[in-house]
């Protein structure tokens, strides 16, 4: 019995002699802003840092950061947060973030997200997620896909999947009744999907027939936001070295049919030998090309390109077409002067691309949507080596991972006067000029800037012109909440809804 109760006070004091020791080690941690002089913000709790909320799926986690942004002082340049007991450093000054995103761009070339996986090379070793020099090799050989002439070749296509859109809603409409709610995330989603199919997989899809939605069904099927993903999600964008280890795919459960749908149109147009100007005619050269780079565009490094653009491209448009909906729903004189607008330019040029250039108004609309709702609301950057910040003492440690919460710049009242009220003319020839560069940035900044912000704008563009020129836009009281805190981008969630009254 003695030695039992020896070995049981022994055990207790090793348990008891760790758990001091881990408790000292975060409790030395959470200093860590404190040592370096850096202005922090104080732990509101005990294990998840600043980010309870986050953790707790409570808040987005966009939302919950830009207000950790927000709380810091206006001469605090920069703010030491903690999310558990490891520190993270927000950028405030425009001034800091043009410096570290734009000008030592060397010293912060990578992500800090990561979708590193040991079973996924689709989320490996796309352009969004891939570490230099190989991701500018990437995105010096796709690149010429995105200019404006290839934008806008692409016009006719987008005017005839805005055309089959306006023929489902009309659809919702042939009983007579006036106004319905419509699940508008998901008439936007189709309306994205059958776009964003074609320029990035080669093929030719129709979202809105039932008896031709297979592609969208097996899309939803694969990317749908869930608690599991959503907690994936958020380990790769704040804790990456775990990133390997938590399982998960880019495409989900349609990895295999993706992996066939992007092979198929792949080799189909090789032994075509015709050329769209599109991702796939770049892909196939890349793929025949003698690269002289460790990294080789083989197997599912070719279909990664792809696929990160099919899904950022759809979710980024769908995020600006449910808010600006939502926004102009609330705001019912804007709405009135964005139709008013749409419709002239309609009545003096026709739907052609330089008649939708033409509608400042409206572009002014959706760039007040993106200030407010940036559908990529977390630029981050991690340090490839010690930096030493200008015009300070402060030292970033190789491996810091630093972020822009856009959600809180984007609404810092220094910045942006009464920064949420739903005000297009900030955006006017006479406003814009004065906003100061670095203080709105929806598509990131410096060189890896979204590289398709173009089509991004034109397409959303399409859809908002498309729905409002026959069409009232009010909110639904059933539609209880708009931003998924499951996302650790700014999405509606999937029952996003909009009330439209047929004009």
């Amino acid at each position: 019995m003695a030695v039992f109760d020896s070995l049981f006070a022994d055990v207790l004091f090793a348990i008891t002699a760790l758990v001091a020791i881990l408790v000292l080690y975060v409790k030395y941690q959470r200093t860590y802003w404190q040592r370096r002089g850096v202005p922090s913000l104080p732990i509101s709790h005990w294990l998840f840092g600043n980010a309870k909320d986050l953790f707790m799926m409570k808040r987005s986690p966009a939302l919950l950061i830009g207000e950790l942004h927000q709380q810091g002082s206006d001469k605090d340049d920069l703010l030491g947060i903690y999310m558990f007991h490891k520190p993270f450093l927000l950028l405030r000054n425009p001034e800091l973030i043009k410096q570290i995103l734009v000008k030592d761009f060397s010293y912060f070339p990578d992500r800090y997200f990561t979708a590193r996986s040991f079973k996924d090379e689709i989320g490996s070793t796309n352009l969004f997620t891939i570490e230099n020099p190989q991701w500018r090799y990437v995105r010096t050989k796709v690149s010429p896909v995105f200019t404006s002439g290839k934008i806008k070749k692409i016009f006719d296509l987008i005017v005839v999947t805005a055309d089959s859109m306006s023929k489902y809603l009309e659809q919702q409409f042939l009983d007579g009744t006036r106004t319905k709610s419509i699940l508008i995330k998901d008439v936007a989603l189709k309306y994205t999907t059958d776009i964003i199919s074609s320029v990035a997989f080669g093929i030719e899809v129709n979202s809105f027939d039932p008896e031709k939605e297979t592609f969208f069904k097996k899309t939803q099927e694969g990317v749908r936001m869930t608690l599991k993903r959503g907690i994936q999600f958020a380990i790769k964008f704040f804790f990456p070295q775990i990133s390997p280890y938590i399982g998960g795919q880019m495409l989900g459960s349609s990895t295999d049919y993706f992996r066939k749908v992007f092979w198929d149109s792949l080799d189909a147009r090789e032994a075509s030998k015709t050329k769209r100007g599109d991702l796939i005619d770049f892909l196939i050269d890349l793929k025949n090309e003698k690269q002289e780079t460790d990294f080789k565009f083989k197997g599912d490094a070719l279909l990664s390109q792809s696929a990160i653009f099919f899904l950022a491209g759809r979710e980024s448009s769908v995020t600006t077409i449910c808010f600006t909906l939502y926004e102009l729903a609330k705001n019912p004189e804007i709405q009135k002067r964005t139709r008013d607008e749409i419709r002239e330019k309609l009545k003096e040029h026709g739907m052609t691309y330089e008649g939708v250039q033409s509608m400042k108004y409206l572009h002014q609309v959706m760039s007040e949507t993106l200030r407010l709702y940036p559908p990529a609301p977390l630029l981050d950057r991690v340090a490839v080596e010690n930096y030493k910040i200008p015009g300070t003492d402060i030292v970033l440690e190789k491996g810091m991972p630093v972020y822009v919460a856009l959600c809180g710049l984007h609404r810092d009242p220094k910045y942006h006067p009464d920064p949420l009220r739903f005000n297009p003319d900030r955006f006017s020839d006479e406003n814009k000029n004065n906003m100061v560069q670095c203080t709105y940035m929806p598509f990131g900044e410096g060189p890896r800037i979204c590289i398709g912000v173009r089509l991004g704008f034109l397409q959303s563009a399409m859809a908002l012109i498309a729905i409002l020129k026959d069409y009232e836009s009010s909110l639904d009281p059933t539609c209880e909440r708009d931003i998924d805190n499951l996302s650790v981008f700014i999405s509606p969630v999937d029952d996003f809804r909009i009330k439209l009254t047929k004009l």
